[in-house]
């Protein structure tokens, strides 16, 4: 069965297709005071993630400057469409990276502490009755998810009734129109379609908050860092995190924010690397 066979790259129809980016051109903490700069790789083009045209410029970047206003330093953004293409920069992070069960990021990067959950959402219409649960769902037109996404497997599993689509803007304009009774979409693009679209027909069910196989945790992915920028970052994010500016970004785009996620089960996404634009 084909849906089986993808699972090491189930996110890689929504941002993802990760090639292994290069050490090179990254600097320490003390070359990052002198110069005077922090820099991050963006998508130019993925909102809510990222954008080099828009205001406002996505949530990752709203995080990225928040990080370099504490580090006393400016912002200086490489804008790359491929993951991959940050080797051809000097950036000094990945700004999405997904933490994989082993604790690990992609490869070549130094991963921060979480700074965020995410995962698949349950999205009804909006007249829908209340439900915490996929299995819960009202109606017999199917859920709505990505063709051989880790959700279309899960929810295979679980026995539960699904119409396939290409991306999770086409499911979310499904489930508006009516062509299905519930929808499986991650909580950035559920919330973020939700935001531009508040009188669209659609919710994020209330109280859902993605199961244990539905979720990882995202991080920093810094690359050539050395012991002191990790602790300064890691500092950064804890106190940001405590005092709730983390979740002030997400809220700003009407993306559900997650606290991380315990250990288990966290990152089920498998071999997916980033949860970010860059594709």
């Amino acid at each position: 069965m084909r849906i089986l066979s993808v699972r090491a790259a189930v996110l890689a129809a929504l941002v993802v297709a990760l090639v292994t980016p290069a050490l090179a051109g990254a600097e320490t903490l003390a070359e990052i005071k002198r110069r005077s700069f922090f820099e991050a790789c963006a998508h130019p083009d993925a909102l809510p993630y990222s954008s080099q045209n828009s205001n406002p410029q996505g949530f990752q970047l709203d995080l990225a400057r928040l990080l370099a206003d504490d580090l006393a330093v400016g912002l200086r953004v490489d804008w790359i469409v491929y993951t991959r293409f940050s080797q051809r920069t000097n950036c000094d992070a990945l700004l999405g990276a997904i933490v994989q069960d082993n604790g690990k990021g992609p490869r070549g990067t130094q991963l921060s502490i979480p700074y965020a959950g995410s995962g698949w959402v349950l999205v009804l219409p909006k007249d829908a009755p209340a439900v915490a649960r996929f299995e819960d769902v009202r109606g017999d037109k199917g859920i709505g998810v990505q063709y051989s996404s880790w959700a279309h497997y899960i929810l295979d599993t679980r026995k539960l009734k699904t119409r396939q689509y290409a991306n999770d803007l086409e499911i979310m304009d499904a489930l508006s129109r009516g062509e299905i009774s519930a929808a499986a979409v991650v909580n950035t693009y559920a919330g973020w379609y939700v935001h531009l679209q508040p009188n669209d027909g659609v919710k994020l069910a209330s109280g859902y908050t993605p199961e244990s196989d539905l979720r990882w945790n995202v991080a920093l992915g810094l690359r050539n860092a050395d012991q002191p920028l990790v602790d300064a970052v890691n500092d950064i994010l804890w106190r940001r995190m405590a005092d709730g500016s983390i979740k002030a970004i997400f809220d700003r785009y009407g993306v559900p924010y997650y606290p991380p996620f315990k250990t288990e089960g966290a990152s089920k996404p498998g071999a997916a690397k980033t949860d970010e634009g860059a594709k």
